[in-house]
């Protein structure tokens, strides 16, 4: 029987977004996995037998990782690719009865165990000023303010702060969020993110009651993640910080600076929205990394030449 492999990775993403709650970015990343190593094996994307994805073999397998390793593609997007097939072969034998032994043989790369990187709260203090900028118009600063405590104060992923929507003002003392996967988690608002939403309703050229969503760009419509990513670049580089200060990195460094004053891990990870603790302890390495660089910069016996 003959298969057109288009219509299988679409039923396969349907798959992931109806059945298994996964995002729609991640969904579409997976998908151009599998359609990269369907289309390195067969060449065209015209129907092939099911006994050809049966025997897809270990050695056209190897092939397809060896051109990705001469493309420079890191050990954490290849184990994402090699990932995204083993998934999508472990779905085919499910629904259409078709095995390949050896896919589910390969073994993924190591990935390069990278610690986030947190900033200082002086840092933060300073990156939240650098978004006034006398070029921009004031709406435009009040907005990134706003976004950018969303982030830090409440440990939001920059497409959760942007998802928020105009029926869920005022947010008061707490918002359902809902993350990856679709899982809800209840994050608590201080007063001072409340205060900058306020602001940036109060000099917004549109009105906000009148829109979906309470963050817009600057055509009145709903506002792009890599809009905010260029303002944080540039204030970033205005103070002088490094590249790693990303939106994501002030959800990493809310986490840290909860963790340094005294939250338990548990806590933190229901704030954060993690399935599992070990997704959380990552912090801890970061503060022991911390604390190591104190005691050899400050013990009398590490200062000795």
């Amino acid at each position: 029987m003959k298969v057109e492999l288009n219509a299988l990775i679409k039923e396969w993403a349907s798959y992931n977004v109806n059945l298994r709650n996964l995002s729609e970015n991640s969904v579409k990343a997976y998908s151009l996995d599998l359609k990269d190593f369907l289309h390195f094996s067969f060449q065209e994307s015209q129907p092939v037998l099911k006994s050809d994805l049966a025997n897809i073999s270990s050695h056209t397998i190897r092939l397809w990782i060896l051109s990705l390793r001469n493309k420079s593609v890191k050990a954490s997007s290849l184990s994402r690719k090699i990932s995204s097939l083993k998934s999508f072969f472990q779905w085919l034998e499910n629904s259409h009865n078709i095995f390949n032994a050896a896919i589910s043989n390969i073994d993924s790369p190591k990935k390069d165990k990278k610690l986030p990187r947190p900033i200082t709260i002086n840092e933060i203090k300073k990156l939240f000023r650098a978004f006034e900028n006398k070029k921009e118009k004031q709406w435009i600063i009040s907005r990134n303010q706003a976004i950018f405590l969303l982030l830090y104060t409440c440990g939001l992923r920059i497409s959760e702060a942007l998802d928020l929507k105009t029926d869920m003002l005022p947010l008061n003392t707490s918002v359902l969020i809902k993350g990856k996967g679709k899982k809800e988690r209840m994050v608590p608002i201080i007063d001072i993110a409340n205060q900058a939403i306020e602001n940036y309703k109060k000099h917004c050229p549109y009105p906000i009651s009148n829109s979906e969503y309470v963050f817009l760009g600057i055509r009145g419509k709903r506002m792009s993640p890599r809009s905010f990513q260029k303002a944080l670049e540039r204030a970033r580089g205005l103070i002088g910080l490094p590249s790693s200060t990303t939106p994501h990195s002030l959800r990493h460094s809310y986490a840290t600076h909860l963790l340094n004053a005294g939250t338990d891990l548990r806590s933190i990870q229901k704030l954060l929205g993690h399935s599992a603790l070990s997704s959380t302890q990552i912090y801890t390495q970061i503060e022991q990394k911390r604390l190591l660089q104190v005691y050899k910069s400050t013990h009398p016996r590490e200062r000795v030449n």
